[in-house]
This record gives C-alpha cells, structure tokens and sequence, in this order.
C-alpha cells in the first residue's frame, strides 16, 4: 500500500500529493516551476543534416549524386539522421489546393506527402549503404539503426498536419520544412543540425536577385529577428524556436553544391553561416 503521506483526502477525494496537484499546467507560475538544467538527450552523438527539395532535389543528378557519395561518406565518422523536404511538387501542390479553398490544415498535411517522394528516392540511391526510411513514431528505434551503421531517414515538415496553427497572413503553413528539422533535432538531443541549401549561408537579400546583398557569417537568432531582413533562406520560425530551445544551441546553413562543405560542416569547421542562441 502507499504511504499515507502520498495521499489526501481532506475534500472527500483522494490525491497524490504532488507538486502539480490542483495546479493548472498552464498558469506561468508553474510552468517556471518545473524548469531544470538537467534533461537527457536521446542521441546526444547523433548529427542531425537537412537536404532541400528546391535547392538540391529538384536540380536532379547534378545536385543529388555528388551530395549523396558526400553523406555516405561522412556517415563513417559520424552518426547522422537525414531529414529530406519538398521541393517544386510542393509548390504546384499547394497552388492547386489553395485554388480549391482547402483550409491551412489541409496543406500542411499535403505537405508530407511531398515530401516522402523526394525521400524515397534518396532513401533508394543510398539504401546500398545502409539509408532506412524512419518513421518518427519509431523514433526510439534510432539509437539501434545508428548502433549498426545504417542511415536513417525522416521527412522534415512538422507533425502538425490538421492542426497545423493559422497562418498570420494568407492560408499557407508558416511552419515549413526547416522549422520540422529544427523541432526533430531538439527533441533528439542531436549534437549538431545542418541544413543543405544552394547559397554559401546567410545574406542581408537574395543574392539571386540582389547582387549587393552582403554574406553574413556569423549571427544570432536575436539580431537576426531585430533585422527583419526582406529575404530569408531558412524559416522565420525557426529564429523564434531556437531562442528557447534546450539542446540546439546553434544551426549551420551550407552550399551543397560544393564539394566538402558538408564534411568542413560536421567536423565543427568555420563553413557557411552559423546562427546561435542568445538569450
């Protein structure tokens, strides 16, 4: 039996005598109350890496193959977890769904299944080597595919789907691909999280469009808001999130296209842009 002192029944119930007992776990009191310097991460060795749909996929076997044999190799000295986002077919997708009036929830479930398109297919191009397809329902079999070398692999979108939050302006998700990435990372405990892009990092405005935007190296999520640059290459959310995050502490955005970033990028090395925490 349980130690009485456990339980309460002063009010004709019985109660666990415990710090969240009658509380609302929504009262800012509380939720303060139970913050801690101390939480386990689940694969604190494990490097999370995001390949882009537009950026990379889309541009076909030019883009993919080299970046592929880039990601095997590494896959030797690092553990990594591959997320793989949507590209033009999203795009297209989403034009005809919002010619249909599907609502903000529709979409973002249409956006997974962008997505697992351009992952089966890189899940084939590496599957020689190892490359799984990993359901995050399965995300506690990961320290097992990692433990025997293979490559596992998720979409990025976030698992909102219906109940993806509205959008503050038009019916497009505001949490895309990046943001999916970024929430898979912290909740792994990853050691470090890089995105795949088809810029060297960071500028002040599109390049593509702009030649007098300025590379940015090295900057926080905080500064960056404060900016309210007109052209971002990563999710606006993500800045929001990572100023809160518990284990990602910072995030690196790279040029997949060249040779080796990729490898610079998990051996720790100065590559791309680097945007961190401050708090």
């Amino acid at each position: 039996m349980s130690n009485q002192k456990e339980l309460s029944t002063g009010d004709g119930r019985v109660h666990l005598n415990t710090g969240l007992r009658g509380e609302s776990l929504v009262r800012q009191r509380l939720v303060n109350s139970t913050d801690t310097t101390e939480e386990v991460a689940m694969v604190p060795y494990c490097k999370v890496i995001g390949v882009g749909g537009r950026s990379i996929v889309d541009r076909g076997r030019e883009a993919v193959l080299p970046l592929v044999d880039e990601i095997v190799a590494a896959r030797k000295d690092h553990d990594l977890f591959v997320g793989v986002s949507g590209g033009a077919r999203l795009r297209h997708v989403f034009h005809i769904a919002l010619d249909l009036g599907i609502p903000t929830g529709g979409l973002a479930q249409l956006a997974g299944a962008c997505e697992e398109q351009n992952l089966a297919m890189l899940q084939v191009l590496m599957a020689r080597h190892g490359a799984v397809h990993l359901k995050r329902d399965a995300f506690a079999e990961l320290p097992m595919y990692l433990a025997n070398g293979m490559i596992p692999m998720t979409i990025s979108v976030p698992p909102y789907h219906y109940w993806e939050p509205p959008a503050r302006g038009g019916r497009v998700p505001e949490n895309g691909s990046d943001l999916g990435l970024f929430m898979t990372a912290e909740a792994l405990g990853a050691a470090a999280l890089v995105f795949i892009k088809d810029q060297d990092g960071l500028y002040t405005d599109d390049p593509a469009t702009n030649p007098d935007a300025e590379f940015i190296d090295r900057i926080s999520a905080k500064a960056l808001m404060e900016r309210d640059l007109p052209s971002l290459i990563i999710d606006r959310s993500v800045l929001e999130t990572l100023q809160n995050a518990r284990f990602i502490k910072q995030l690196t955005i790279i040029n997949g296209l060249k040779r080796g970033t990729l490898a610079r990028a998990l051996a720790g090395e100065p590559v791309g842009t680097t945007i961190y925490q401050e708090r």
